[in-house]
C-alpha cells in the first residue's frame, strides 16, 4: 500500500510541474475492454497497455534540444501500477531516459523500448502483441512463454520488450532512410553487452526494415548467445495497407536451435474504420526436431473512431496450437 502511496504522490507531484513548464507533455492511453478466452472467465482486459507518461524538451541552441521521456503502464480495470508486486517497485517501467537531438540525429540513454521489437508496430495490423498474444504473454520471438505454452511469433524479440541501460541512437532521415543502433550495457563482469542495428524506410506508402540483435548476457561467462535476423515491409494501395514480416531468431542452445517465424497483416479503411487482419506461424529446427511447426494464429478486427483520440473496437482470433480463441470488445482513449 506504500509502495502505490508514494507512486501516486510522485505522479501527482510531476503532473503540477508538467502544467507549469510549457515544454513538458504529460500523455497517456486508457484501454480496456471485456474479452473471454476459450476455458477461461469473462474479464476486464486491455488490448493496448494503458500507460502515463510525460515527455518534453529544452532548446539549447544552434538546433540542439535536450529530450526526455518518463513513461508507467497501469492497469485501467484495478488502477494499480502494472509492475507493482512483491518483488517489483519499478515506477517508469515502459520509458526513463534522457537525450539530445539535433541534426546529427537524436541519442538517448535509459530504459526504453527494445529497438527490434518496435518494429512490430510496422506490421501487426494489432500492434506488437495482436490480437492473441495476450494469451499466453511470450518473452522471445522464436521461442516460449514463461509458462510453456507456444509464443506467437509475431508478439516479442530475443531480449524483452524494453532494455535497461540502453545507449540508442536514430539517425536523420537520408531520403526515407533511417539508420539506428542500440547497445545494452550488461553491467555484469565478464558478461557481453548486447545491442541491435535496424535500417528503415518510409516514403509515401511504402515501407521497410532490417535489423539484427545480440541479446546481452544476463551472466557471467554466458555461453548461449540468443541472435535475431529480421526484415519486413508493407505498401498501401488505395484504402488497403499489406505487410509482411520474416524473422529468424538463434537461441545458441542445440536443444531449442533456432525458429523462422512469418507474418502477414491486412488493414482495410472501410465505414469510417478499419478491418484488420493478421495470420502468423513459427518453425523450430533443432537437434531434437527438423522443421517442425510450432505456433500459428490468426486474427481479424475491427476499430472505428468515434473521434481522434477515442476509438472502439472488436476484435477475435485463434491460436491454433493451444487451441484457444479470444474474443474482445473494447475501448480505447489517447490524451
Amino acid at each position: 500500500m506504500k509502495k502505490i502511496t508514494l507512486a501516486a504522490l510522485i505522479i501527482g507531484a510531476f503532473a503540477t510541474s508538467a502544467q507549469a513548464q510549457s515544454n513538458v507533455t504529460v500523455y497517456g492511453v486508457v484501454d480496456l475492454g471485456i474479452a473471454k478466452t476459450t476455458g477461461g472467465a469473462l474479464l476486464e482486459r486491455e488490448n493496448q497497455a494503458s500507460r502515463l507518461g510525460f515527455k518534453g524538451t529544452e532548446d539549447l541552441g544552434n538546433g540542439l534540444k535536450a529530450i526526455f521521456n518518463l513513461e508507467s503502464e497501469f492497469k485501467a480495470d484495478t488502477g494499480a501500477l502494472a509492475t507493482v508486486s512483491t518483488t517489483s517497485t519499478t515506477l517508469f517501467d515502459r520509458q526513463a531516459w534522457v537525450g539530445l537531438t539535433g541534426n546529427f540525429g537524436t541519442v538517448y540513454l535509459g530504459r526504453t523500448k527494445d529497438l527490434i521489437d518496435g518494429t512490430l508496430a510496422r506490421v501487426d495490423p494489432f500492434n506488437t502483441y495482436g490480437v492473441i498474444g495476450k494469451i499466453n504473454e511470450p518473452v522471445m520471438r522464436g521461442g516460449q512463454s514463461p509458462n510453456g505454452a507456444q509464443a506467437i511469433p509475431s508478439a516479442s524479440v530475443v531480449g524483452a520488450s524494453r532494455v535497461s541501460n540502453a545507449v540508442t541512437y536514430n539517425s536523420p532521415s537520408f531520403s526515407g532512410f533511417v539508420i539506428s543502433g542500440q547497445y545494452v550495457a550488461s553491467e555484469i563482469k565478464d558478461a557481453d553487452s548486447g545491442f541491435s542495428a535496424l535500417v528503415t524506410f518510409d516514403d509515401g506508402p511504402a515501407s521497410a526494415h532490417a535489423g539484427y540483435q545480440r541479446k546481452v548476457q544476463i551472466a557471467a561467462n554466458a555461453i548461449p548467445e540468443p541472435k535475431l535476423w529480421i526484415v519486413g515491409g508493407g505498401y498501401k494501395f488505395g484504402p488497403a495497407k499489406v505487410t509482411l514480416d520474416y524473422s529468424k531468431a538463434d537461441t545458441d542452445v542445440a536443444a531449442t536451435g533456432t525458429f523462422k517465424n512469418f507474418l502477414l497483416g491486412l488493414a482495410y479503411d472501410i465505414g469510417g474504420g478499419a478491418i484488420k487482419a493478421s495470420y502468423v506461424k513459427q518453425k523450430q529446427d533443432s537437434s531434437t526436431v527438423s522443421g517442425k511447426e510450432t505456433a500459428k494464429a490468426y486474427g481479424l478486427g475491427y476499430d472505428y473512431p468515434l473521434s481522434k483520440r477515442t476509438a472502439v473496437y472488436g476484435y477475435a482470433g485463434r491460436d491454433q496450437f493451444s487451441e484457444k480463441s479470444v474474443y474482445q470488445l473494447g475501448m480505447t482513449h489517447k490524451f
